[in-house]
Formats: C-alpha cells, structure tokens, sequence
C-alpha cells in the first residue's frame, strides 16, 4: 500500500469515525444549568474538526501526482524509529506511569515528571532543559486549570501527609 492510499483510507476511517462521534455527542442531554453552547458543544466542535482534516487528508491524496507518489520511497526519519508501534507502546507506557504516580503525588509533581519523560523519550538530552520544563510544566499547567479556569485537579496523597 503505497501513501496516496493510505492518506485515502486514513481521511475515510476518520469521516466516518467522526460522523459517529457527533451524532454520539448530539444525543447528550443539556442539563439545567446548561449554558448557551450547552454540554455537547465542545464535543460536537472536535468532531466537525475531526471530519475536516480527514476530509482534507482524503483531498491530499488525490491531488498527489502518481508520479510523487511512486517516487516516494518509506524511509526511518531521522532520530525516528524503524518501529513506530514500539514508540507508540512507549508511550503508552508513560502514560500509564503518569496514571499511577497522579493517584500518589498529586498532578503538579506528576505532569512535571510525564513531560520530562516524554521529551527524553523524544530526544531531548539536555538535563537542564528537562529539568527546567519538568519544574515549569507543573505547576504553570495547575494554575491554568485551577484558578483560571477552576477545574480542581487530583492534589494525591501527598496532601494528606502534610495536613491540608
């Protein structure tokens, strides 16, 4: 399978994955304190996005000349991986770290430590530039979605320990 059709395939699963996501997020139910976009608003938004940049990615395929596309040869970008799904798994993998050590240490600590992770395992060397955005990262992310938008996140155990 050369890239025109996997870009054609690719642009069709998401039109069609992205028509059932709206029509799923349309059947959500306002509630009584709903405001004007109401609860499916934002869902119902991502999912037009969705279906437009498959639309898009499906028109690209089209528009590629054959001769581009049998040019193309699939190689390793560099710093890439020969094997994009034991990336993935990697990261999945983080993830799933991020999951436990957030029930423990709380998400200032936990995200801090996830994006230091991430960028290491993404390529970044540099120890004072992880450890700087590990430090940064945290606690910028809690004050976003705290008090600018006072979404209160998971605080872990480590509040219980020191008394709050």
């Amino acid at each position: 399978m050369n890239a025109q059709q996997t870009d054609r395939l690719t642009g069709l699963l998401g039109m069609a994955v992205s028509s059932v996501y709206v029509y799923q997020a349309s059947l959500i139910e306002d509630s009584l304190l709903a405001d004007a976009v109401g609860v499916a608003g934002v869902p119902i938004g991502i999912g037009y996005l969705m279906c437009l940049a498959s639309a898009l990615l499906f028109m690209k395929s089209w528009l590629k000349s054959k001769a581009e596309a049998s040019a193309e040869v699939e190689e390793v970008e560099p710093g890439g991986s020969a094997h994009p799904h034991w990336k993935a798994m990697g990261l999945l993998a983080l993830l799933l770290g991020f999951l436990l050590l957030v029930t423990i240490f709380g998400f200032i600590v936990s995200i801090g430590v996830m994006v230091a992770a991430v960028a290491y395992f993404g390529g970044a060397r540099q120890l004072k530039t992880l450890l700087w955005c590990a430090l940064i990262t945290g606690p910028a992310l809690w004050l976003s979605f705290d008090y600018a938008l006072e979404i209160h996140l998971p605080t872990g155990m480590w509040s219980q320990w020191i008394g709050k």
